[in-house]
């Protein structure tokens, strides 16, 4: 480990041992004032985050644009605060914090020992949304996850994500692990905002420009017919979350590669939906096109 990543994931957990003596209302004041901090870390990151609100929601004026960009970097912070608030968290504490309406139907699955696909995107707190679906199913949700360049802040992180029974499983390497947890009936979890193999992913328009998009959770979708849930963790007013599951249509798909793109186009336009209803939910940071 570098110098300057033991400084990082010191920092970070002293930053957690501040955050957990919070009540929620103040660690989640104390998330937006660090994202605004972060927001003036990067001048690079922070022109990408620019650029991709200025192409995606042209119809917003240049005031407007910079708000989202505020917002979207406030609730980076918040959430960064809150995951790091999971070892002084219990599963009732979470389980009233996130509401899921809906989530009886992945339940009947769980119960009937048949696999299930569960979507998300880096949206309002999507960490809390696969650790509450976790606690609700009362069995592992298998979450695929790009690790973290620093590997001591990256097995810290999973450390928490893992801690109410959830398994995580490295993007590159999750071939294996998926398969065989659809195969026994399991339930696995997906993140699909992020930037695919442009040469073996289909090329789907997203927010008016075309980007690889990873074709995996359709495609397993239709080989293990494993329905597709879809919810992104919206934050209340109250600082609380509500996340409706629910299915995307496939029944009209066939397993093929027609399909496949079809499926992925479906669940990249519910995503659109959701990010126009609120996009200073959704993280911009990131290079979704390039």
């Amino acid at each position: 480990m570098s110098f300057a990543e033991w400084i990082t994931t010191k920092s970070l957990l002293a930053l957690g041992s501040v955050a957990q003596a919070l009540s929620h209302v103040s660690r989640q004041r104390l998330g937006s004032f660090l994202g605004r901090r972060m927001m003036g870390l990067s001048p690079k990151r922070r022109a990408i985050t620019a650029d991709n609100i200025a192409q995606a929601i042209p119809h917003l004026d240049s005031k407007a644009q910079a708000h989202v960009m505020r917002r979207s970097y406030e609730n980076l912070g918040i959430v960064m605060t809150e995951l790091l608030c999971i070892p002084a968290m219990n599963k009732s504490e979470l389980t009233s914090m996130v509401k899921i309406p809906g989530f009886e139907r992945v339940l009947d699955r769980h119960r009937q020992g048949k696999p299930t696909i569960f979507l998300s995107a880096h949206y309002g707190n999507w960490e809390y949304l696969a650790i509450t679906a976790g606690i609700l199913l009362n069995a592992p949700v298998t979450i695929v996850a790009h690790p973290q360049s620093n590997a001591a802040i990256d097995q810290r992180i999973n450390s928490y994500r893992t801690r109410f029974g959830n398994e995580v499983i490295a993007m590159g390497e999750a071939a294996r692990p998926l398969v065989k947890t659809l195969s026994a009936g399991g339930t696995v979890a997906f993140l699909v905002d992020q930037y695919g193999q442009h040469d073996k992913d289909p090329w789907i328009e997203f927010m008016g420009r075309q980007t690889p998009t990873y074709e995996a959770p359709a495609a397993l979708a239709l080989r293990y017919n494993a329905p597709i849930f879809y919810a992104f963790a919206e934050r209340l007013p109250d600082g609380s979350y509500h996340a409706p599951i629910k299915e995307l249509p496939m029944d009209d798909l066939k397993n093929d590669h027609s399909g496949i793109v079809e499926l992925t186009k479906r669940h990249v336009r519910v995503l659109e939906d959701a990010i126009h209803i609120c996009p200073h939910l959704w993280s911009w940071q990131h290079r979704r096109w390039r």
